[in-house]
């Protein structure tokens, strides 16, 4: 009796799309829990940096103040004389008080605020300094991208939930590309637009590739990971209390949104058949 040597290969061919909300956390990478399910986490890097992260500039304002009383060429919106100012000018019985100056950069070190306070001194005594105005408590950029609702990237896997090793797997991701911001914190509130600029692929923790579409082989069978990231960029309009005016243009800077999820690869071997 001859005995023939054969191998049983099944590979079914399809796409499954998996689209799930994102729960915002600031790291810069997402996680997978014991029972398979993707995560989703996002992590926020401020103009000029390339790195998203948990603390520093995620947690930085958005406009940061400096306040000072020290006497500048600056002119001044109301007459000064080394701090002293009239905080009601017009009465009979004119109000004194101490001048203080306030400016707010944002991140790029642009000015977008810039006035002058004039603090009444208190009953009337000169001698003693008023207490400086309150600087504006404004959103962090932490804050301002986690009120954005940055919709999860989708991770398409063809084969769709088991992979082969030795042969290759097609990862791919899609999406929205623009996205309106319109959050309230604490008051103020911020408007404006995101853009999405580039997604990002990685298989195990690998170096990310730039692109939505990757083919990847593995060589190894087991259980391992695929990560798709999105990379947002924001401008928004900024209002609120102890703001005079509306400041335009506040750059948010990018914000990565990272879905990881586990993927599960076998292996081929032959068998001897009667």
């Amino acid at each position: 009796m001859r005995r023939v040597a054969w191998v049983a290969i099944a590979i079914c061919v399809s796409v499954v799309v998996m689209s799930i909300p994102a729960r915002a956390a600031y790291t810069s990478g997402g996680s997978v829990d014991d029972n398979g399910e993707m995560d989703i986490h996002v992590g926020v890097a401020t103009p000029g940096s390339n790195e998203p992260g948990q603390g520093g500039g995620a947690n930085t304002p958005l406009v940061q103040y400096v306040l000072s009383w020290s006497v500048d060429d600056t002119p001044a919106q109301v007459g000064s004389l080394n701090g002293l100012c009239l905080v009601d000018g017009g009465s009979a019985n004119p109000t004194f008080g101490f001048e203080y100056h306030l400016v707010g950069r944002d991140a790029n070190g642009t000015i977008v605020d810039d006035r002058f306070e004039c603090i009444a001194f208190p009953d009337g005594d000169t001698s003693v300094r008023p207490p400086a105005p309150a600087i504006p408590a404004v959103p962090t950029f932490a804050e301002a991208w986690n009120s954005a609702q940055l919709p999860a990237p989708t991770i398409a896997l063809d084969p769709p939930s088991r992979g082969i090793t030795g042969l290759e797997t097609r990862i791919t991701t899609a999406g929205p590309t623009t996205l309106t911001i319109a959050a309230t914190i604490r008051g103020y509130t911020i408007t404006g637009m995101a853009t999405l600029d580039h997604y990002t692929i990685s298989v195990d923790g690998g170096p990310p590739e730039v692109t939505d579409t990757s083919h990847y082989t593995f060589e190894t069978k087991g259980r391992h990971l695929v990560a798709v990231s999105a990379v947002w960029h924001g401008i928004a309009t900024m209002t609120g209390p102890d703001l005079p005016t509306a400041l335009p243009a506040i750059d948010l800077g990018d914000a990565t949104i990272t879905a990881t999820r586990p993927y599960t690869v076998n292996e081929i071997r032959s068998v001897l058949q009667p």
